[in-house]
């Protein structure tokens, strides 16, 4: 028995800006201002960040295994931490092949609405180290780790890429419970650099 489907998708173009940047710049004319906005765009919202030997550059549908982003994944809850470090990931025993999405206090503060700021809760690099000796497939979180955002962040999540793990980014995970769910987490098909504006959704899965 299945629960309810949830929306986790921070929608499209609500993600922090800096003090003084204006949020949602118009879009210039001409081909290449398009192809310029494009590319700012994939990093809109929730997005998918791929490996690097599996570029969203969609040309060829093929190179994209849906099964990544989509099927069972487990919800861990750690909203009573700063940081996400392996010890606290230790205790959940990530398995190999395994996707996870990692619920933090992030969701709670609705970061998506507030300025740019460098206080949400991430992962560590032991924690990142943890989950690759794990073989994780996909990893889930409730923020973004683009260059600007959190320098720390981005190596931890440029790390993850480089060895191989998905990455869903900028999550909305207040309402889901901790647990087994069925994920649908699909990136536009869009060609773009190793990034992607995706639509996630869970259900719980009950026995």
């Amino acid at each position: 028995m299945e629960g309810a489907w949830l929306d986790i998708s921070v929608p499209f173009g609500e993600e922090p800006v800096a003090e003084g940047e204006e949020r949602g710049a118009p879009v210039g004319e001409g081909t290449e201002a398009r192809a310029d906005w494009l590319k700012r765009a994939a990093w809109m919202g929730t997005y998918v960040t791929a490996p690097p030997s599996l570029e969203l550059d969609l040309e060829d549908t093929e190179r994209l295994p849906l099964s990544a982003t989509v099927g069972k994944a487990r919800v861990l809850v750690l909203d009573d931490v700063d940081c996400i470090r392996a010890d606290s990931l230790a205790d959940y025993e990530p398995r190999k092949g395994e996707r996870l999405l990692l619920r933090t206090r992030n969701s709670l503060r609705e970061w998506w609405k507030r300025p740019q700021e460098d206080a949400c809760v991430m992962l560590s690099d032991a924690a990142a180290q943890l989950l690759l000796e794990r073989g994780v497939a996909c990893v889930g979180v409730d923020y973004v780790s683009r260059g600007g955002f959190h320098a720390e962040g981005t190596r931890v999540h440029q790390k993850l890429r480089e060895a191989g793990v998905w990455l869903i980014e900028g999550l909305d995970l207040s309402d889901v419970k901790p647990g087994m769910h069925e994920l649908v987490c699909l990136p536009l098909n869009m060609k773009a650099e190793w990034g992607s504006p995706a639509r996630a959704l869970v259900r719980a899965l009950r026995d």
